[in-house]
């Protein structure tokens, strides 16, 4: 009977250690991923936990590498037939920012719109760690200069922000 206590106390302290170590992704096999895509220069700010990842990376060139199954989308029509058909798709929409995209896309159809939108939403308010990583992606989400990368297999938004070569990854498990 004394055993008992010792193993609830010894599972008490292990559940949340396995618990803390549960992420949705991790940062060597994220810069492996984004690497088909872009070239991966340093690790600004890295945050994966179980319900999100939001990371911050700098690259070496603000271009986008059509690798990977990556399509360019020019309009609302083309663009969500591509994320219906779990294509990762390249935002090419001129002079509009990543909201504007996502205000355009949920004009066509309200729920994909969203789901693109509370991608990077959800992980910066959970994942952000402090209010200058929250302040900065929503500069880069309202910016005309941003581009937008969405990858609907993954549930992941990226951004890429060519006035200080930086590609922000977010994704949320929902």
């Amino acid at each position: 009977m004394r055993l008992r206590p010792a193993l609830i106390l010894a599972a008490g302290l292990l559940v949340p250690a396995l618990l803390a170590g549960c992420s949705l992704d991790s940062e060597e096999a994220l810069r492996q991923h984004l690497s088909q895509w872009f070239s991966l220069a340093g690790t600004r700010n890295f945050v994966s936990k179980s319900s999100c990842t939001l990371a911050v990376f700098h690259i070496d060139q603000p271009s986008v590498a059509m690798e990977g199954g990556l399509t360019r989308a020019s309009d609302s029509k083309t663009a969500l037939e591509l994320v219906e058909a779990g294509t990762p798709v390249l935002f090419e929409f001129p002079g509009r920012s990543p909201t504007e995209i996502s205000e355009t896309l949920m004009t066509e159809d309200l729920a994909r719109g969203l789901g693109l939108l509370s991608s990077g939403i959800g992980p910066v308010l959970d994942c952000a760690e402090g209010d200058g990583i929250r302040k900065g992606v929503y500069r880069i989400l309202v910016s005309k200069s941003a581009r937008m990368l969405y990858e609907p297999d993954g549930n992941a938004l990226i951004l890429v922000y060519p006035p200080e070569r930086l590609a922000v990854f977010m994704r949320g498990n929902v």
